[in-house]
């Protein structure tokens, strides 16, 4: 499949505001907050089927539980489940899990958007 315009930001900017919409997210929520860049990168790489980061079962608790909570918001919201959230209340504050799971939506959101108009997942 051929995508539609360009890039993403040139798809995005046929709409001027949702290209500046979207940048506002991409600096302030996937680019920074609370959590480490390296974890949201982590679970961005899982939602794109990244296969160096499937097997989960490798990674630190603290790494196992959000990319869990990643699959919960992904694919299943029934995997949220009481034992994942106490996992992930012994390591990340109220902040940090609205951030981090913030940051997952948007990225879930943006991975679909892209394959729809002929983009990989993530550039």
């Amino acid at each position: 499949m051929a995508h539609l315009l360009g890039t993403a930001d040139d798809i995005r900017a046929t709409v001027p505001a949702a290209l500046e919409s979207w940048r506002e997210i991409r600096e302030n929520v996937l680019e920074r907050g609370v959590v480490d860049q390296r974890l949201k990168d982590l679970c961005f790489r899982y939602l794109a089927d990244d296969p160096d980061v499937m097997d989960i079962g490798r990674y630190p608790e603290r790494d196992r539980s959000a990319l869990e909570w990643a699959d919960a918001i992904a694919f299943d919201s029934d995997r949220a489940t009481d034992e994942l959230w106490a996992r992930l209340h012994r390591h990340f504050t109220e902040e940090e899990l609205v951030d981090l799971g913030c940051a997952i939506g948007f990225e879930l959101g943006q991975q679909h958007w892209r394959r729809t108009v002929g983009l990989p997942p993530r550039d």
